[in-house]
């Protein structure tokens, strides 16, 4: 039986309306997407600190409390966030093609290959199956490496980073995989140039199967609640 909401208040934003409501994804989609497009507009002239979906303040008490005991901090944030942007970036590798450019440039591939055509052919059936081995260790290794990489190039443009957690396949609904997704604080004097810097790191790693996503700017979600 489908539990109802209860109806002796419209206004009702009680704990467990707003619970029963999350359930409902056309409602939440519907609400979430509100939420979003008001932060943006708001933040698009306002430095702000964005708050998360659903966060409610029963009495206005609460919220002039609140303001008053976190004034320094708050005031803090506004300004280390003034001027800023927020942009994600997602990397994406192809398997097939991560295992090719291994294969052909990684130099522990290429030494081993080298040496197993010198052995002699019943050696050699025992080390090619090492070397399959290998090569997925090392495309392993370099896709682990590829953050590391892309943060060291895209220092100087960037305020803050913050890595998050990679999204599966039954998420992105891409054949490719994710390796990396990462949140950037960015002045927006400097945005046109981090976006050209990252055109030129999907250029620099499309041999080895990376392909890169993009979006912003968006509220600082990711960066209001750090101190």
């Amino acid at each position: 039986m489908q539990q109802s909401l209860p109806q002796s208040n419209p206004l009702n934003f009680s704990q467990q309306r707003i619970d029963l409501q999350l359930k409902d994804p056309d409602w939440l989609k519907e609400k979430a997407f509100h939420h979003h497009e008001c932060i943006s507009a708001i933040n698009s002239v306002f430095t702000i600190l964005p708050m998360s979906f659903c966060t409610i303040f029963q009495k206005e008490d609460n919220l002039k409390s609140l303001l008053n005991e976190q004034y320094d901090v708050i005031f803090e944030k506004l300004n280390r966030l003034k001027e800023k942007q927020e942009w994600n970036v997602k990397i994406y590798s192809y398997t097939e093609q991560a295992f090719s450019y291994v294969i052909k440039n990684n130099p522990t591939v290429l030494e081993l290959r080298e040496n197993i055509s010198t052995m002699p052919k019943g050696k050699q059936f025992i080390m090619k199956k090492r070397l399959n081995q290998l090569i997925s260790d090392e495309v392993e290794k370099e896709q682990s490496q590829r953050w590391q990489q892309v943060e060291q190039k895209l220092k100087s443009f960037f305020e803050e980073a913050k890595l998050r957690g990679n999204w599966g396949r039954e998420i992105t609904e891409r054949q490719d995989e994710m390796i990396v997704n990462c949140d950037f604080l960015i002045n927006k004097y400097k945005s046109e140039l981090f976006l050209n810097k990252i055109h030129d790191l999907e250029e620099e790693f499309a041999e080895a199967g990376c392909t890169f996503q993009v979006s912003g700017p968006w509220p600082p979600y990711h960066f209001s609640k750090e101190k």
